[in-house]
């Protein structure tokens, strides 16, 4: 009897270790496959969005927010957006629309602003909103877009400023090209078809005109509300 009741105690110290090791083991599978998405989060990021990182100042991680992607859609006809990261922009265009990818470790919210100055150093466009963002990419695109049908561009280059509160994420450069010759074929090879997550994130987002004369207005730049990514 005491050898059944001693073979008992062995049974169930064996099933409890098994359970201990099993659960254990499934802890450290779940942390490694962590690694790995954010292994992946991490190279899954456009040359134009490193270049524009790096020309802001700033150095993210793994462990803080990341430009994963960034350019601009450009209108030559009112629903066929062309997107626009490396190359220029046909100076027949009739509305220019920022967008962004940001890689969050964790769900959090936040103030997100976009800015275009002008080849002289002038503010012709801004859109700051409250963004509720998940863990992993998110595609933004703001709910405005700068109309230029009829609107002088001033010569040089332009720039495209991504802001997170009062952190400034990204500065991304971009030129106008002339119509003519092959420039069209350029165009749209330069940058290829919208991902279906920018596709998404149009559909989502109702679109608003905003008035060059409000936004020149006050030629000098506004800072952004202090804000910052919160836990959610």
């Amino acid at each position: 009897m005491d050898g059944l009741i001693f073979l008992a105690f062995i049974f169930l110290f064996l099933v409890l270790l098994f359970v201990f090791y099993t659960s254990s083991g499934g802890a450290a599978v779940q942390e490694a496959s962590a690694r790995r998405t954010r292994r992946r989060q991490q190279v899954q990021i456009s040359e134009a969005a490193r270049r524009a990182m790096a020309r802001a100042g700033y150095e993210g991680g793994s462990e803080y927010v990341q430009v994963a992607d960034l350019g601009l859609l450009a209108y030559r006809h009112a629903n066929e957006p062309k997107l626009v990261r490396g190359g220029a922009v046909l100076m027949d265009t009739r509305y220019l629309r920022p967008f962004a990818d940001l890689l969050l470790p964790y769900p959090a919210s936040g103030e997100v602003r976009f800015e275009l100055i002008d080849g002289e150093g002038r503010l012709r466009y801004a859109d700051e909103a409250q963004y509720d963002l998940d863990g992993g990419r998110n595609t933004i695109v703001p709910g405005t877009w700068l109309p230029l049908e009829g609107k002088g561009i001033s010569h040089g280059e332009w720039t495209l400023r991504l802001l997170a509160g009062d952190t400034l994420l990204a500065v991304h450069r971009f030129g106008w090209q002339p119509v003519g010759g092959g420039a069209i074929q350029r165009y749209i090879a330069s940058d290829g078809e919208l991902s279906d997550a920018l596709q998404q994130a149009l559909a989502a987002r109702q679109r608003q005109a905003v008035s060059l004369s409000e936004l020149l207005a006050d030629q000098e730049e506004q800072p952004p509300v202090r804000a910052r990514f919160d836990r959610r």
